[in-house]
C-alpha cells in the first residue's frame, strides 16, 4: 500500500476528536495528527499522545486501526466526568 504524508504534533487550538479513542482532545492539548495517504485514500486524523503511542507500540511500522476500538485514557475520563 502506498503511504506518503507527514505526522505533526500541534497544541490544539480548539476541541478535537481522537480518532482511536474517540474521545476528546481538549483545546491547549499537544496531539498527533495525520495527514496524508494511506492505501488510496487521503487521510486526516488526530490522537491523544498515549493513544497514538499505545497504537505505535502494537505497530511500529505503521498500519491499521479501527477508530474509537482503544480504551479512552484515564485523565480524559476525568475530565469529560467533571464536565458534566
Amino acid at each position: 500500500m502506498a503511504y506518503f504524508g507527514k505526522m505533526l504534533w500541534p497544541v490544539a487550538r480548539k476541541e478535537h476528536r481522537c480518532e482511536a479513542c474517540w474521545g476528546p482532545i481538549p483545546k491547549g492539548e499537544r496531539h498527533a495528527q495525520a495527514n496524508g495517504m494511506w492505501g488510496g485514500e487521503f487521510q486526516h486524523w488526530r490522537m491523544h499522545e498515549e493513544c497514538y503511542a499505545d497504537f505505535h507500540a502494537e505497530n511500529p511500522f505503521g498500519g491499521e486501526f479501527a477508530p474509537g476500538d482503544a480504551p479512552v485514557p484515564e485523565r480524559i475520563k476525568l475530565l469529560m466526568e467533571a464536565e458534566k
